[in-house]
C-alpha cells in the first residue's frame, strides 16, 4: 500500500485543511462507530458474564485473562498507530484499514462467542486465544478510524459535530445491543444458550462489516503532516510524553473508561443477584446507552457554550455524586416477576411474589412476558387461576400474576417497586453526564496532535489516536478485571444465590465505585491547559506554515 507520491494517497490540498464537512461525510464517519459498537458493547457489558455464566470460567479467571492480554496491546497499540502513520495508499493513510480489516474482525469475534467442548485447562486457553486475536483485529480496524477524525477537518467546530454525530451513532448502537442482546440470544438458542450467543455475534459481526464499507466509501482524508516531515516511532512517543494535554486526557480517558465498563460489566450481575429480575437487565443496558447518546448528540450545543475541559468537569462531578447516592437505594421488597431457571417443576406462589397474603374470594391471572419491541413485553396467558402456579420445563420463562379480589380491587405483582424506578431513573440521569464524555475526549485528542504538531513541528495523528486506544483498552479490561477480581474476592458462584459479601460487592461496583473514579477524573481535569482562545492561536499558526510550505 505504498505510493510514491504524497499528492496520490487521498489526501486534499493543505487549503482544505479546515474544510466544512457535508452531511453525508459525517453521517457516513458516524457509522463506522455504530459498527465497533456492535463489539464494544459485548465486550464491556457482556462478555465477562458471557465467561463466567454461559462458557463455564471462573471469575477469577477471566479477570486475569481481561488484565494480561493488555500487555499484548501495549505493544500492538503503538506499533499499528506508527504503521498507519506511515501507510501510503491511493485511499489515504488511515482508510485501508477499514476496507481489509473488517472480515478477520468479524471472524476473530466469533470465535471469542464460540463454546467448544473442552477441560478447564483448555478452555482457558481458548479464552486467552481468541480474545486476543479479537483484539488485535479490533485494534487494527479501530486505530485507524479513530485517526480518521483527526485528518478529516482541522476546523475545531466540525471536529464537535463529527464527534457529537459519532457517538450518537455508537450509542444508539449500544442501545440496540445493550437491549436486544440477551433476548436475541435466548432466541436462536432455544435449549442451548451458548449456541444464541455466537449466532447473535454472526449477526452483529455482519452488520459491523457492512458499516465499516461505508465510512470507507464516504469520507475522505484532508490533514497531512508537513511535506519533509521525517520521524521514527520512538520520536513520535518521545513527542507525546513532553505533549502535557495529551497526558493528561491518556489518564483521564483511562479513569473514565474504567467508570462506564465497571457499570456496564456489574449491571447484569446487579439485576440478576441483588434485584433479582434478570428480565430487566436488556432494558436497564438499552436505557443506559439511550441517554450515552442523547448526552452525546447535545455535546456540539454544549460545547458552544462551555468550554470542553470545564463541561467535561461539570458533568464528572455530577456522575460521581449521583452514582455514590445510588449505593444507598435498597433493592426492592418483593419479587413481583419471576425468571423461572431450569427445567425441573418449580412453584410460584402469587402470595410470595404479591408481597400480600391470599384473600377469600380472589382470583388470579398468571401470565407469561414476551418480548414486543425493545423494552415494552407482550403479556400471554397461562393456564391457570388459582393462588400457585405449578411450571415444567419452563427454562427461562418470565412469570407475573394479577390478583382480582372479590371487592374488585387490582393487583399487579409486574408493576414496578418504586425502589427499581428510582435505580433506572438514577442509570439514566448518570449516562446522560458521561454521554458527552466520548465526544468531548476524542475531540481534545485531536487537539492535542495539532498541538504537537504546532509544538515540535512534527504530526503524529495514528501515534496520537493509537495511546489513547490503548488508553481506553486499559480502562476497559482494569474495569472488566475489576468486576472479576472483586467477585472472586467476595466468594461469587455463578447461578447460585450470593453470600451477603458478595451481593454487596456487586451493589458498589454499580454504584459507589464508579462515582469515585469520576471524581478522580474531575480532579484530573484541572491540569489540561488547551483552552478556546489558545486552540484558536495554534490553528491560525498551522495553517499559515502550511501555507507558506506549499
Amino acid at each position: 500500500m505504498t505510493a510514491s507520491h504524497e499528492a496520490t494517497d487521498g489526501q486534499r490540498p493543505a487549503s482544505d485543511r479546515t474544510a466544512k464537512l457535508g452531511l453525508g461525510e459525517k453521517l457516513g464517519f458516524g457509522l463506522g462507530d455504530a459498527g465497533f459498537n456492535f463489539y464494544w458493547v459485548i465486550i464491556g457489558s457482556y462478555l465477562l458474564y458471557f465467561y463466567t455464566d454461559v462458557f463455564g470460567i471462573s471469575a477469577s479467571a477471566a479477570a486475569w485473562m481481561f488484565a494480561a492480554t493488555r500487555i499484548i496491546d501495549a505493544f500492538t497499540d503503538p506499533a499499528i498507530g506508527a504503521l498507519a502513520d506511515r501507510t501510503r495508499s491511493r485511499w489515504g493513510k488511515f482508510r485501508p484499514y477499514l476496507l481489509f480489516g473488517a472480515l478477520p474482525l468479524m471472524g476473530s469475534a466469533i470465535l471469542t462467542m464460540s463454546t467448544p467442548e473442552l477441560g478447564e485447562t483448555g478452555k482457558l486457553v481458548w479464552v486467552y486465544a481468541t480474545y486476543s486475536a479479537m483484539m488485535l483485529c479490533y485494534t487494527l480496524v479501530n486505530i485507524p478510524y479513530n485517526s480518521l477524525a483527526g485528518v478529516l477537518t482541522a476546523d475545531g467546530g466540525e471536529r464537535s459535530s463529527i464527534f457529537g454525530i459519532r457517538f450518537f451513532f455508537a450509542y444508539f448502537t449500544g442501545i440496540v445491543v445493550g437491549a436486544a442482546t440477551p433476548d436475541l440470544a435466548a432466541w436462536f438458542g432455544g435449549e442451548n444458550p451458548a449456541r444464541g450467543w455466537q449466532l447473535t455475534m454472526v449477526l452483529y459481526s455482519t452488520v459491523a462489516t457492512a458499516l465499516f464499507l461505508v465510512t470507507f466509501l464516504t469520507t475522505r482524508e484532508r490533514v497531512a503532516p508537513p511535506p519533509a516531515q521525517k520521524t521514527s516511532p520512538l520520536a513520535d512517543i518521545a513527542d507525546l510524553l513532553k505533549n502535557r494535554p495529551w497526558v493528561v486526557l491518556f489518564a483521564l480517558a483511562m479513569i473514565v473508561m474504567i467508570t462506564i465498563v465497571l457499570r456496564g460489566s456489574s449491571a447484569a450481575y446487579y439485576f440478576k443477584y441483588f434485584v433479582q429480575r434478570p428480565d430487566l437487565m436488556g432494558a436497564y443496558i438499552g436505557l443506559q446507552m439511550a441517554a450515552y447518546a442523547v448526552g452525546a448528540l447535545a455535546t456540539p450545543w454544549l460545547t458552544r457554550h462551555f468550554d470542553k475541559a470545564r463541561l467535561l468537569m461539570v458533568t464528572m462531578a455530577i456522575v460521581g455524586i449521583l452514582s455514590i447516592g445510588y449505593a444507598f437505594v435498597p433493592a426492592p421488597d418483593s419479587n413481583g416477576v419471576v425468571t423461572v431457571s431450569g427445567d425441573a417443576p418449580v412453584t410460584l406462589r402469587a402470595e410470595a411474589m404479591l408481597d400480600t397474603p391470599a384473600r377469600t374470594g380472589d382470583s388470579y391471572r398468571w401470565t407469561r412476558h414476551e418480548n414486543a419491541f425493545w423494552i415494552v413485553r407482550e403479556r400471554v396467558a397461562l393456564e391457570g387461576s388459582g393462588p400457585t402456579l405449578t411450571l415444567d420445563g419452563a427454562n427461562g420463562q418470565v412469570v407475573s400474576v394479577v390478583r382480582i379480589g372479590a371487592d374488585g380491587s387490582r393487583s399487579d405483582s409486574a408493576d414496578l417497586p418504586m425502589a427499581i424506578v428510582v435505580m433506572f431513573l438514577l442509570n439514566i440521569l448518570i449516562s446522560l453526564a458521561l454521554g458527552p464524555k466520548s465526544p468531548l475526549t476524542w475531540s481534545m485528542y485531536a487537539d492535542a496532535a495539532d498541538y504537537n504538531e504546532w509544538k515540535t513541528g512534527r504530526r503524529a495523528t495514528g501515534m496520537t489516536f493509537s495511546a489513547a486506544t490503548f488508553s481506553q483498552k486499559l480502562g476497559g479490561a482494569l474495569g472488566a478485571a475489576g468486576v472479576g477480581w472483586v467477585l472472586a474476592a467476595m466468594g461469587y458462584a455463578a447461578n447460585q444465590a450470593q453470600s451477603g459479601a458478595s451481593q454487596t460487592g456487586i451493589v458498589l461496583l454499580q454504584t459507589a465505585v464508579p462515582g469515585a473514579f469520576a471524581l478522580v477524573a474531575m480532579f484530573a481535569l484541572r491540569f489540561y491547559d488547551l483552552s478556546g482562545p489558545r486552540l484558536e492561536r495554534i490553528q491560525l499558526d498551522l495553517s499559515v506554515r502550511q501555507q507558506a510550505g506549499d
